[in-house]
Protein backbone atom coordinates (compact mmCIF):
# COMPACT_ATOMS: atom_id res chain seq x y z
CA UNK A 1 0.00 0.00 0.00
CA UNK A 2 2.91 2.67 -0.19
CA UNK A 3 3.34 2.36 3.45
CA UNK A 4 2.83 0.22 7.00
CA UNK A 5 1.22 3.50 8.49
CA UNK A 6 -1.61 3.85 5.29
CA UNK A 7 -2.10 0.09 5.41
CA UNK A 8 -2.84 0.16 8.56
CA UNK A 9 -4.59 2.96 8.98
CA UNK A 10 -7.19 2.13 5.97
CA UNK A 11 -7.04 -1.35 7.50
CA UNK A 12 -8.83 -0.16 10.24
CA UNK A 13 -10.57 2.85 9.16
CA UNK A 14 -12.36 1.18 6.48
CA UNK A 15 -12.59 -2.23 8.59
CA UNK A 16 -10.81 -4.30 5.61
CA UNK A 17 -8.96 -7.36 5.75
CA UNK A 18 -6.84 -7.55 3.19
CA UNK A 19 -2.87 -8.03 3.98
CA UNK A 20 -2.10 -7.30 0.27
CA UNK A 21 -3.16 -4.29 -1.96
CA UNK A 22 -6.95 -3.65 -1.40
CA UNK A 23 -9.05 -2.21 -3.80
CA UNK A 24 -9.49 1.28 -2.79
CA UNK A 25 -12.49 3.51 -3.63
CA UNK A 26 -12.20 6.76 -4.88
CA UNK A 27 -14.72 7.90 -1.85
CA UNK A 28 -11.71 6.28 0.61
CA UNK A 29 -9.03 7.37 -1.03
CA UNK A 30 -10.28 11.27 -0.08
CA UNK A 31 -10.69 10.28 3.62
CA UNK A 32 -7.17 9.26 3.81
CA UNK A 33 -4.93 11.61 6.39
CA UNK A 34 -2.56 12.95 3.42
CA UNK A 35 0.25 14.82 5.17
CA UNK A 36 0.91 18.10 3.26
CA UNK A 37 4.81 18.73 2.57
CA UNK A 38 5.82 22.26 3.32
CA UNK A 39 8.58 23.27 0.84
CA UNK A 40 9.53 26.28 2.46
CA UNK A 41 10.25 24.19 5.70
CA UNK A 42 13.93 23.49 5.19
CA UNK A 43 13.47 20.01 7.57
CA UNK A 44 10.12 19.17 5.76
CA UNK A 45 11.81 19.30 1.92
CA UNK A 46 14.53 17.81 3.27
CA UNK A 47 12.31 14.45 4.11
CA UNK A 48 10.20 14.73 0.79
CA UNK A 49 13.76 14.55 -1.40
CA UNK A 50 14.77 11.27 0.99
CA UNK A 51 10.99 10.12 0.18
CA UNK A 52 11.63 10.73 -3.72
CA UNK A 53 15.03 8.70 -3.34
CA UNK A 54 13.87 6.01 -1.56
CA UNK A 55 10.87 5.66 -3.85
CA UNK A 56 13.19 5.48 -6.88
CA UNK A 57 15.15 3.53 -5.30
CA UNK A 58 12.72 1.31 -4.45
CA UNK A 59 11.48 1.07 -8.50
CA UNK A 60 15.08 0.42 -9.02
CA UNK A 61 14.96 -2.70 -7.10
CA UNK A 62 11.99 -3.96 -8.46
CA UNK A 63 13.03 -4.04 -11.79
CA UNK A 64 16.37 -5.50 -11.18
CA UNK A 65 13.74 -8.60 -9.30
CA UNK A 66 12.19 -9.09 -12.23
CA UNK A 67 15.39 -8.86 -14.73
CA UNK A 68 16.99 -11.38 -12.01
CA UNK A 69 18.07 -14.93 -13.21
CA UNK A 70 20.54 -16.27 -10.32
CA UNK A 71 18.54 -17.56 -6.83
CA UNK A 72 20.77 -15.99 -4.97
CA UNK A 73 20.80 -12.27 -7.08
CA UNK A 74 17.09 -12.12 -6.47
CA UNK A 75 17.80 -13.04 -2.33
CA UNK A 76 20.19 -10.02 -2.18
CA UNK A 77 17.95 -7.86 -4.00
CA UNK A 78 14.67 -8.73 -2.01
CA UNK A 79 16.87 -7.80 1.25
CA UNK A 80 17.54 -4.63 -0.17
CA UNK A 81 13.70 -4.11 -0.69
CA UNK A 82 12.58 -4.93 2.46
CA UNK A 83 15.43 -2.52 4.26
CA UNK A 84 14.16 0.28 1.82
CA UNK A 85 10.52 -0.34 2.88
CA UNK A 86 11.64 0.08 6.20
CA UNK A 87 13.41 3.06 5.62
CA UNK A 88 9.96 4.27 3.84
CA UNK A 89 8.04 3.35 6.83
CA UNK A 90 10.71 4.89 9.37
CA UNK A 91 10.36 8.06 7.37
CA UNK A 92 6.46 8.12 6.93
CA UNK A 93 6.14 7.53 11.14
CA UNK A 94 8.72 10.38 11.23
CA UNK A 95 6.28 12.37 9.00
CA UNK A 96 3.20 11.57 10.85
CA UNK A 97 5.56 12.27 14.40
CA UNK A 98 4.56 9.17 15.85
CA UNK A 99 5.59 7.54 19.14
CA UNK A 100 7.37 4.22 19.36
CA UNK A 101 4.20 3.08 21.11
CA UNK A 102 2.61 4.22 18.51
CA UNK A 103 5.06 2.40 15.51
CA UNK A 104 4.89 -0.79 17.55
CA UNK A 105 0.98 -0.94 17.60
CA UNK A 106 0.78 -0.68 13.69
CA UNK A 107 3.62 -3.04 13.18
Amino acid sequence: MGSTLIGYYFRKRFNRTEKTFPEIRVGELAQLPIRTIDFSDPEDAARHEKMVGLVGRMLGLHEKLAEAKIERERTVIGHQISATDRQIDNLVYELYGLTDEEIRMIE
